[in-house]
């Protein structure tokens, strides 16, 4: 497996390169392994090919703008990220990852299209300083051996030179016109850091991601069967990270999906009620969010600091649900649970306990220190933010659901301002840049032909 990235780290506003990751670093022995051809596809994937696979490898597959994407194209794309993942190299890997890594082929295009709009140019220079970088990143003794070493593998060189060569014209772009555009408030800063401080004790993760954009609703099941996909094949062993790198649609696509350490809260809801119940070091599975499917891995856990966590006072609501003799308590735990999750209050939650649980006890208890809280129970409201509430719990009384009402936390130091505005403004990077290459998909005139 080789170390090399997809996309630009445009999400960092230190900007720069980022064509590599240290998430995972395979040895150049693992490039000589045997290689196979996908007759059914067309798709050539050693070194050596018969005259007539290399009459279709020259078929057309897609034009863009009115540029063409050749078989050979997709074929030598395809190689690159069977080698750099570790997915297995059979038909079926190939058949299900072929429609994205043509997406992505067709995304270059666009992102080298607007960086000559910009007249913004590449020199083989840049390329052939990245490529070079890349080698030693390897442990290469050089470049020239690198490539001989890709070439063993049957990746062609030029399909990893054309990969860089967008890299690097995005970046370009994103920093001629998302960059500038980026303003972070004090205000803005200001409210982040007081929610930092909020969420003392409560825990953060150190994430990894993968995104499946769906711009189009009717493309909503591919970008679901290509995401169950790629988490079967991770849970097989394929490298998170190197996935990432070659299929992920987020900037943190660059460094191999590190989105670095996230607090609970810092998510869209949906995806935060999802975060707080996947273990450490375990993968999520497909999750929809705002614009797409998301995978997680989460690589660590620790309490934010900010003060003793175990002074931190919250008040907490209690819905008690009896479980009649005979009644199917799994779809009375879903009734339940629905309205933990849809009431953001306790006052909503006691409201829709009432008028949908029959039977059930709501009850408040008063501003508590978590260093008082029994040990279990206080790691697990601890977790929680005010309006959170937990799954449904099974208890002798019936099932009970636990929300935090309040909660008062220790004077604690801040963050440095200009790290919670290079948070900020990292986000808004990451989320202008998507905007930005959606638009030109949206805007192009794309012909797909396989």
């Amino acid at each position: 497996m080789i170390q090399f990235s997809r996309r630009s780290a445009a999400a960092v506003l230190a900007l720069g390169l980022a064509l590599t990751t240290s998430l995972a670093t395979p040895a150049l022995a693992q490039l000589a392994g045997p290689r196979t051809a996908n007759a059914a596809n067309g798709l050539a994937v050693g070194p050596r090919v018969s005259a007539t696979q290399g009459q279709q490898e020259e078929r057309i597959v897609a034009v863009v703008n009115d540029e063409a994407i050749s078989q050979t194209d997709l074929a030598g794309r395809m190689r690159l990220a069977i080698v750099n993942t570790g997915l297995p190299d059979t038909p079926d890997v190939e058949q299900k990852l072929k429609p994205q890594v043509l997406r992505l082929l067709i995304d270059e295009k666009l992102e080298l299209q607007e960086a000559k709009k910009q007249n913004l140019v590449v020199t083989d220079e840049e390329v052939d300083r990245e490529f070079a970088r890349l080698a030693k990143q390897n442990k290469a003794a050089s470049p020239e051996e690198f490539a001989a070493t890709l070439e063993r593998s049957g990746v062609p060189v030029n399909a990893l030179k054309d990969q860089m060569r967008a890299n690097i014209a995005w970046n370009k772009v994103v920093q001629r016109r998302i960059r500038p555009t980026i303003q972070v408030s004090d205000e803005e800063i200001d409210t982040r850091t007081q929610r930092i401080i909020a969420n003392a004790g409560k825990p953060e993760y150190l994430l990894t991601e993968i995104f499946i954009s769906v711009d189009n609703p009717k493309l909503d099941q591919d970008a679901h069967q290509l995401a169950d996909k790629l988490v079967g094949e991770i849970t097989h062993g394929a490298n998170f990270a190197a996935v990432a790198q070659q299929f992920s649609q987020s900037a943190t696509a660059a460094a191999g999906g590190d989105m670095g350490w996230v607090q609970q809260g810092q998510l869209e809801p949906a995806l935060d009620r999802a975060l707080q119940r996947l273990p450490t070091g375990q993968v999520s599975v497909p999750l929809r969010g705002a614009g797409g499917y998301y995978i997680f891995l989460v690589r660590d856990e620790r309490t934010v600091t900010g003060g003793d966590p175990a002074d931190i006072q919250v008040s907490v609501g209690q819905v008690v649900v009896p479980v009649p003799p005979g009644a199917d308590i799994q779809a009375l735990g879903q009734t339940v649970k629905k309205i933990g999750d849809t009431s953001h209050s306790c006052e909503a939650l006691a409201a829709a306990a009432k008028a949908n649980l029959p039977g059930s006890t709501t009850r408040a208890q008063p501003m508590t220190r978590l260093g008082d809280i029994p040990g279990e129970l206080a790691k697990l409201i601890g977790r929680l933010g005010v309006g959170q509430a937990t799954d449904p719990l099974e208890t002798q009384a019936g099932l009970m659901l636990l929300m935090v009402c309040d909660r008062k936390v220790p004077e604690g130091s801040a963050p440095p301002r200009d790290q919670v505005a290079n948070m900020i403004g990292g986000e808004r990077m990451d989320m202008l840049q998507r905007r930005n290459l959606r638009d030109l998909r949206r805007a192009a005139t794309i012909d797909i032909r396989s």
